[in-house]
């Protein structure tokens, strides 16, 4: 399994940040295209957030898409919706028991979570505490700073297993 390098994280965000709408609409229809399950997980996940917080979903999502998409040279298979499920409620499992742990257990454990894909993660988690800054601020409520932490957390792990998986099979 290949870690995605912070080089190439940071490379593809600034890349996102810089396109214009019809850049972006025409690359999220290819997106969706290639990954029909996880761009209608992660829609159907943020429905209950307010409209800032779920174009900040779609967005963040589109630049970690972009990122496993540039981190490997092989084609990622579309992945099912049961392996998004399973995924999911491994998340949310080591989330419900971590909730009444000491902080620093917790610490620890967010970094054993990050291991496999930790710059990716970490451009996640900033994004996320860093929405309500720079030129298009976005102010989330503690509910939905969780809520794109697991869905886009998901979207993560099964794009991380899926590059994975294609490049043990070349």
């Amino acid at each position: 399994m290949s870690e995605i390098d912070e080089e190439l994280v940071t490379r593809t965000w600034q890349a996102m940040s810089g396109i214009s709408p019809e850049q972006a609409r025409m690359e999220m229809g290819e997106a969706g295209r290639e990954q029909p399950e996880l761009l209608a997980f992660v829609l159907g996940s943020v429905t209950d957030c307010r409209p800032g917080a779920q174009e900040l979903a779609v967005y963040l999502y589109f630049v970690i898409y972009r990122i496993f998409k540039n981190g490997t040279h092989q084609t990622l298979s579309p992945i099912p919706a049961e392996k998004i499920e399973l995924h999911l409620t491994r998340n949310e499992e080591l989330l419900a028991r971590l909730e009444p742990a000491h902080s620093r257990f917790l610490e620890r454990a967010a970094q054993m979570e990050t291991r496999s894909q930790p710059f990716v993660v970490k451009y996640l988690v900033d994004a996320i505490m860093e929405a309500d800054e720079g030129e298009e601020p976005v102010e989330l409520t503690e509910e939905e700073s969780g809520t794109l932490y697991l869905v886009l957390k998901t979207a993560i792990d099964v794009l991380d297993e899926e590059m994975a998986r294609v490049e043990s099979s070349s």
